[in-house]
């Protein structure tokens, strides 16, 4: 896959490190990667608060961990709401959305989180699930 903007679901965790890095590969020249939290935490004056702080620090170390791509652009935000709708939505132009799998089983299957779910019932692109080694889930 060679896309122009792809969509990263961002939740601190090493799943979606890889995640970011797996769609930092995929974009083609010029290409945009859409880093992204969602976080419902908000200060009751509307600011950015510890929460965002945090999320957007701990993006930028997993950006720099990666490393620069040459010709691709990394934009980085936190979001207010549910991170399903809201993933979806910011995805609703993006030629993929990206997320990561935090390798959970039970009973010898594979459990998925209600964000995944939610995305790949409502998303209007194709959405990868990459676990936490870089590989696609499949």
């Amino acid at each position: 896959m060679e896309a122009k903007q792809i969509v990263v679901g961002m939740d601190n965790s090493p799943a979606s490190a890889a995640a970011l890095e797996w769609a930092m590969c995929q974009v083609r020249d010029g290409g945009t990667v859409v880093a992204v939290s969602v976080c419902g935490m908000r200060t009751p004056y509307g600011s950015a608060d510890v929460f965002h702080s945090t999320r957007l620090r701990v993006m930028r170390d997993a950006i720099a961990r990666i490393g620069p791509r040459e010709g691709v652009h990394v934009e980085q935000s936190v979001l207010d709401g549910e991170p399903g709708p809201a993933l979806v939505k910011l995805a609703e132009q993006a030629d993929s959305l990206v997320l990561g799998h935090h390798g959970y089983r039970r009973g010898g299957a594979t459990v998925v989180g209600s964000v995944i779910v939610h995305c790949l019932k409502h998303a209007s692109c194709p959405v990868v699930v990459v676990s936490s080694d870089g590989t696609p889930v499949t």
